[in-house]
């Protein structure tokens, strides 16, 4: 297991080359500023597994510029947002690059943006990361497969108020996805109109699941959103909904049939593309 007490710091990458300290997020382009220190240390061993990278890295040292309402480069790092927002998903910043690109490290945007801006992770901390995505970006063990087929997390979560568009919407599922019996109209993302007589307009959309992430659909508009109120809605008819890969429906819970409202959202006014 590769493994290290956090005091250790003269840490070489896996290809020999030495890796400098880099603290505090940066700024410029990236939309970062300097956050301060979690008020709670981090644990005391990082491993090059997906939850010591969340309790070491992402929690302390990056959700405080990724997370909230308005993620930096529409990347939440919480606990509950990082994974499906990472892995085979493309970089805000560089759309050619995935953020995570299980098994390849050197064209994962997460590495390359960690060992030229450091976001407050020093570099003894990148092998690590290097060596998780070199092993094939695997889950942690907080995120195993329910029984039941929920809707798990959603970026943007509802209530959010986003000063830009965002590129996409993320929704986390308890179960892998039956990708091949995805139906076009599984999902709708709408605008709702702000006139008194009510309505919405639908926005197209592309869906898409991360090769390596079953778990997540990506929600892609077709066009940047103008500001206003959004909201995704899922199709819960037997002949479009979503369903997992042993075929189970989605659980509706107390919400009946029909339609499930997912998240509800808002683009600013002043919001820039």
């Amino acid at each position: 297991m590769f493994t290290k007490h956090r005091a250790v710091w003269g840490l070489r990458s896996p290809g020999g080359v030495l890796l400098l300290a880099m603290t505090g997020c940066s700024g410029g382009n990236h939309g970062m500023d300097a956050q301060p220190m979690a008020a709670n240390p981090p644990s005391m061993m990082l491993t090059a597994d997906f939850d010591s990278i969340q309790a070491n890295i992402f929690t302390p040292l990056c959700a405080g510029c990724h997370g909230g309402a308005n993620p930096a480069e529409n990347l939440n790092l919480d606990a509950a947002h990082s994974y499906n927002d990472l892995v085979d998903v493309p970089s805000t910043e560089e759309p050619t690059l995935d953020r995570v690109k299980p098994g390849d490290p050197t064209d994962s945007y997460l590495v390359i943006h960690m060992q030229k801006e450091g976001d407050g992770a020093p570099a003894s901390d990148i092998p690590f990361v290097i060596q998780w995505i070199q092993d094939g970006a695997l889950p942690g063990s907080q995120m195993p497969m329910s029984s039941e087929f929920k809707v798990a997390a959603v970026e943007p979560n509802s209530g959010d108020t986003l000063d830009a568009a965002p590129s996409r919407i993320v929704i986390g599922f308890t179960q892998e996805l039956d990708g091949g019996g995805m139906n076009p109209a599984a999902v709708r993302l709408e605008r709702i109109n702000d006139a008194a007589e009510g309505g919405t307009l639908v926005i197209p959309v592309s869906l898409s699941i991360p090769a390596h992430n079953a778990r997540a659909l990506l929600v892609t508009p077709a066009v940047t959103l103008p500001p206003g109120q959004y909201q995704v809605v899922l199709n819960m008819d037997l002949t479009a909904a979503i369903r997992s890969q042993s075929g189970a429906p989605l659980d509706v819970g107390a919400a009946g049939i029909g339609e499930r409202l997912v998240t509800r959202f808002s683009v600013a006014a002043d919001s820039r593309d």
